[in-house]
């Protein structure tokens, strides 16, 4: 079965340079390696031989592959880049599905910060600090000596807040401690991924049932919920202004 890491993320945070980095440093032995990627992204310059470059594109709701792109043999291992440039819950919400038609298993989510574009927008730094609720493991890249203390200072927040995902720091596109960044251990603290039963959530045992009917639907993500008008109940901040062009 497929092991899949979804790379959240900006464009122009170094999400290619850095996949291609955990692919050589945190792969043992990696085989054929196969990452999806937004069919408008040009992707790195000179693409590792080893690695299969497959666009897809993601519109109402549902992730449409170039079939005709993807190796023969089902990979081992797949990086799938989520477009930056759409709403990162729609595709989240999305993902599993297109993770289930496949038979194929999440192995983690990365969330890769821009942290000097983030330390100098309030509303872009909020929008990372949403997606480390997805996250099992945040990457700190483009750190300078303007952003190094606030990279500090937002891996405390989430530290003090007992998030559960690691926090890593990338150097000229390589993660530090990279087989321990990739190593497929569920850290997020969103459950949408995690195959549940409703009852599983319940906190009431067999000496302590409830004497009412209750609802045995699972209740979706906080971030997946939405109000009657159709619209997300917890909004992330428009940060198109600020996108890499």
């Amino acid at each position: 079965m497929t092991a899949v890491y979804l790379v959240l993320g900006l464009p122009g945070s170094g999400r290619h340079e850095i996949v291609t980095h955990l692919i050589e440093d945190g792969l043992q032995e990696p085989e054929a390696v196969t990452v999806y990627h937004a069919a408008d992204d040009a992707g790195p310059a000179n693409p590792d031989p080893k690695i299969v470059f497959v666009p897809y594109k993601f519109a109402n709701g549902q992730f449409d592959v170039d079939l005709n792109a993807e190796p023969a043999e089902e990979p081992k291992e797949a990086f799938f880049i989520a477009d930056g440039k759409l709403s990162v819950i729609d595709q989240l919400e999305a993902f599993p599905a297109w993770l289930r038609a496949r038979g194929w298993e999440l192995a983690r989510i990365l969330l890769v910060v821009d942290c000097a574009l983030a330390a100098k927008h309030e509303a872009v730094e909020e929008w990372h600090a949403a997606c480390v609720h997805f996250a099992d493991c945040v990457l700190l890249n483009k750190r300078d000596a303007d952003s190094h203390a606030w990279a500090q200072q937002f891996e405390k927040k989430f530290h003090d807040e007992r998030y559960p995902c690691q926090f890593f720091g990338v150097k000229k596109g390589r993660v530090a401690h990279a087989l321990v960044a990739l190593y497929p251990e569920a850290r997020r603290l969103t459950l949408a991924f995690d195959d549940l039963d409703a009852v599983d959530e319940m906190e009431f045992d067999e000496e302590n049932l409830p004497e009412e009917p209750f609802n045995l639907e699972r209740k979706p993500d906080p971030y997946f919920e939405r109000l009657p008008s159709g619209h997300r109940r917890k909004q992330l901040p428009d940060i198109s202004a600020f996108l890499a062009k």
